[in-house]
């Protein structure tokens, strides 16, 4: 009896240690988890869109008061982000699509979704900067700004466009192996072709 009583001490000793350092465990991992959560950024991608092309349209209507709209980044954000476009949770970090929810798709795909968004991203960034400078510039021409306003809302119409079309292919029994098999097919967008045959058909429509 009297060797049982340490052993069974010391049992419980480790026992009651053992408990503690688990809890903590699992109290240290919660607040990690905590904080890997609250650095992640969760927006509603087609409300983004909207609101740039509203603040533009808002301010052609009304340039006299020069509150120009910041340019602003859809994609490129500094922490990692979770943005919505049409149901869908894209997974964004370091200006890359590292997974959209619910899909099982490859880097191949990931990639090449990638370089439509981020190439769109860019373009619509850096018109609404050309814009702003633009409107304050004495010298400039009215109709360079008409034409990068164009350009400016067809990248994000191209934009909403690739984001609708990824989520249609989504309603397919495979959803992923939609994707996999049809992205390839969605060439890059090409905003100066485009641009051109905006200004054809604007041509012509005055030709009328």
């Amino acid at each position: 009896m009297k060797i049982i009583k340490p052993l069974s001490f010391a049992f419980f000793l480790i026992t009651s240690l053992s408990g503690s350092s688990i809890v903590l465990a699992q109290k240290k991992q919660t607040t990690i988890q905590s904080n890997i959560t609250g650095q992640i950024e969760k927006v509603n991608g087609n409300e983004i869109l909207e609101r740039l092309a509203d603040q533009r349209i808002a301010l052609n209507k009304n340039r006299s008061n020069n509150n120009f709209p910041k340019a602003e980044y859809i994609i490129n954000r500094s922490n990692p982000s979770i943005i919505n476009f049409n149901g869908l949770d894209y997974h964004i970090k370091n200006n890359r699509l590292t997974g959209i929810e619910g899909l099982n798709l490859s880097d191949s795909v990931l990639n090449q979704i990638t370089a439509k968004l981020v190439l769109l991203d860019s373009i619509q960034f850096d018109q609404s900067e050309r814009l702003n400078n633009e409107y304050i510039n004495p010298k400039t021409n009215p109709q360079k700004i008409w034409y990068i306003d164009r350009q400016f809302m067809l990248t994000l119409k191209m934009f909403s466009s690739t984001v609708r079309d990824i989520a249609a292919l989504t309603r397919n029994e495979n959803p992923s192996l939609a994707v996999e098999a049809n992205v390839a097919k969605m060439r890059l967008p090409n905003i100066d072709k485009a641009a051109k045959n905006l200004n054809m058909q604007s041509l012509l429509s005055l030709s009328k």
